[in-house]
C-alpha cells in the first residue's frame, strides 16, 4: 500500500500505519495543548493515550490475524487508520465454527487487556480511591483531568472494555455480525446467512439513526449511516458470491490476448493497446513472464510517471496464479483487492481472469439460472 509505512512484522504479517492516522495523532496533540493546565503534559498525555489505544487496536486485529493462521487462511497484513484497524484475511473458511473463533478472537483480545489493565489499576491505585470514584463519578472526571500514568491506564482499560462491546454489536462491520453470520451458518446456507445476519444488522442501524436524530447526536448518526451502508455490502457480496458458485476460473477466464514487453515506454503501451478492449495484461521480458499490468493501472502510471517512463516500472511483479479448474468462489477469495491474476495449467499460463470478467460471469449465470427457474 502505497500511503502506509510499515512498522513490524509479526508471525510474518507486515503491520502498517497509513499516513491518514497521524491526523489523530495531530486531533490528540491538539486536545492537549488546549489543557488548562500545563500544555506540554497535556499534549504528552494525549498522544500517549491514542498511540496505545491503537497499540490495542493492533492487538485486537493480531487476535483475528493470528486464529486465522492456525486454520491456514493467509493474512496479507495489518493497516491502522484513523478510524481503527483492518486486517486483510485472505478469505473466511468455509467451516462456520472457523469463522466463529477468528472472529470472536478479536473482542476476546480486548476483554483480556481490559482485565489485565484494570487490575494494574486496582493494585496501583488502590481499592479505597476506586470506591470513591463509584461513590462520587466527580472525582473520578478530576482523576482523568490530572493526566497520571495511573489515570493513563484506567483510561486504557476502559476503552479496551468499550472496544469489546461496541465491536460485539450484532452488525456488519463489527465482529459481532460476523459472530452472528457464522452462527447462523450453522443452520442455513452460507449466503442465506449473510443476508439474515445484514439485515439484522440494518435494522439496528436504522434503530441508531432514529436515536441520533431524537437527541440530535452527529456522530451517532453517522455510525448508523456506516453501518447501514456496511450491511448493504455484505448483502451485495454474498448475492455476488451466490453467483459464483458452481463456476470454475475457466469460465471466466480470457485470453491471454496481447503482450507487453518491460522495456517498452508507457507510451508505446498506451498506443498499442488503445484500439483492444483488452483490460489486463501480461508483460514479459526475454520471453519470459515478470509482470501484469491493468487498463487502469497503465493509464494512471502515464498520467503520473509520463510517456517515456518504462512498463517494468508499473507493472505488478507479485501476481496471482490460478488454475483453469479452481472454483470461482475460492479464486475470488484469493485475489482479494487484485484486479487480476494470471491462469496457469502445466506450467504455461493460458489466460487472464479479473473481477470484472468474474462479475459478467456471475451475472450471465444467474440470468440462466433465473430462467431455469421459471
Amino acid at each position: 500500500m502505497a500511503a502506509s509505512l510499515k512498522i513490524i512484522t509479526v508471525r510474518g504479517i507486515p503491520i502498517r500505519i497509513h499516513v491518514s492516522f497521524l491526523l489523530i495523532v495531530a486531533w490528540a496533540a491538539w486536545l492537549g495543548w488546549n489543557n488548562q493546565g500545563d500544555w506540554l503534559r497535556g499534549v504528552i498525555f494525549m498522544v500517549s493515550f491514542v498511540v496505545l489505544l491503537f497499540a490495542c487496536v493492533v492487538l485486537h486485529e493480531l487476535g483475528h490475524s493470528l486464529v486465522a493462521q492456525l486454520f491456514g487462511v493467509k493474512v496479507h497484513d495489518i493497516t491502522l487508520w484513523p478510524i481503527g484497524g483492518v486486517a486483510r484475511i485472505a478469505g473466511m473458511p468455509e467451516k462456520p465454527y472457523q469463522e466463529f473463533l477468528i472472529t470472536a478472537a478479536g473482542p476476546t483480545m480486548n476483554v483480556l487487556l481490559a482485565i489485565g489493565l484494570g487490575l494494574l489499576a486496582f493494585v496501583w491505585i488502590g481499592p479505597s480511591t476506586l470506591g470513591q470514584f463509584a461513590r462520587a463519578p466527580w472525582r473520578l472526571e478530576r482523576f482523568f483531568t490530572g493526566m497520571s500514568v495511573q489515570s493513563l491506564v484506567l483510561m486504557l482499560a476502559f476503552n479496551n472494555l468499550l472496544l469489546a462491546v461496541f465491536n460485539l454489536i450484532p452488525a456488519f462491520p463489527m465482529d459481532g455480525g460476523r459472530l452472528l453470520r457464522s452462527l447462523l451458518a450453522v443452520l442455513l446456507p452460507a449466503a442465506l446467512a449473510t443476508r439474515v445476519a445484514a439485515l439484522i444488522g440494518q435494522a439496528i442501524a436504522v434503530v441508531m439513526g432514529l436515536i441520533a436524530l431524537l437527541t440530535g447526536q452527529l456522530f451517532l448518526g453517522l455510525v448508523a449511516l456506516f453501518v447501514f451502508a456496511s450491511a448493504w455490502q455484505e448483502r451485495q457480496q454474498a448475492a455476488a458470491a451466490d453467483g459464483l458458485l458452481g463456476l470454475t476460473v475457466r469460465q471466466a477466464m480470457q485470453p491471454i490476448g496481447v503482450r507487453l514487453y518491460a522495456l517498452q515506454t508507457l507510451g508505446e503501451v498506451v498506443a498499442q493497446i488503445a484500439p483492444i478492449a483488452q483490460s489486463a495484461f501480461l508483460v514479459l521480458d526475454a520471453g519470459r513472464l515478470v509482470g501484469l499490468i491493468t487498463r487502469a493501472d497503465l493509464l494512471a502510471a502515464i498520467r503520473s510517471a509520463g510517456p517515456a517512463a518504462r512498463l517494468s516500472q508499473h507493472a505488478t511483479r507479485e501476481w496471482i496464479q490460478l488454475h483453469p479448474d479452481e472454483p470461482l468462489l475460492a479464486a475470488q477469495q484469493r485475489m482479494q483487492l487484485r484486479p487480476a491474476a494470471v491462469v496457469v495449467e502445466d506450467g504455461r499460463a493460458v489466460g487472464i481472469v479479473t473481477l470484472g470478467s468474474m462479475r459478467r460471469v456471475a451475472e450471465a449465470a444467474a440470468v440462466l439460472r433465473g430462467k431455469a427457474v421459471g
